[in-house]
């Protein structure tokens, strides 16, 4: 059983979504973007910005089976704080994976859920949150 939190605000839910660009670095951490929509008509970018993080995992949706059981993601919500029951609290059943994160108990594991690829974060605090406008050329 999963214990979760939402974090963020919940985004029209009927229309796909995805990770569309990851980067990461050594100076500034991990900044994930995603596209989904505002309502019907309206797609937007959010961008989320980890500054101190152990490691990151990204999954098609289809391989989050596990996650997507839980009545808890089944919403408009992309992002959630993992308190129990997801990849640092004893998803892993490979011996000596994981051992040091799951030994730091202020380290956090973040969420970013999409109706396509999907991210899980180790991270020391929840990321910013940027809604940003979508260009496509």
């Amino acid at each position: 059983k999963m214990t979760i939190d939402k974090i963020g605000k919940e985004y029209f839910s009927k229309n796909e979504s995805d990770i569309i660009d990851f980067q990461w670095t050594n100076n500034f951490g991990l900044k994930v973007t995603i596209s989904t929509w505002e309502n019907v008509e309206k797609q937007i970018g959010i961008k989320y910005e980890f500054s101190r993080f152990n490691g990151f995992r990204y999954l098609d949706e289809g391989d989050f089976s596990g996650y997507w059981d839980s009545p808890d993601f089944k919403n408009g919500f992309h992002l959630f704080r993992i308190i129990k029951g997801g990849w640092k609290s004893g998803e892993v059943t490979q011996n000596g994976i994981l051992d040091i994160s799951r030994a730091v108990d202020e380290l956090n594991e973040f969420f970013i859920s999409t109706t396509n690829g999907c991210l899980t974060v180790l991270a020391y605090e929840k990321p910013t949150i940027t809604e940003i406008e979508l260009k496509y050329e």
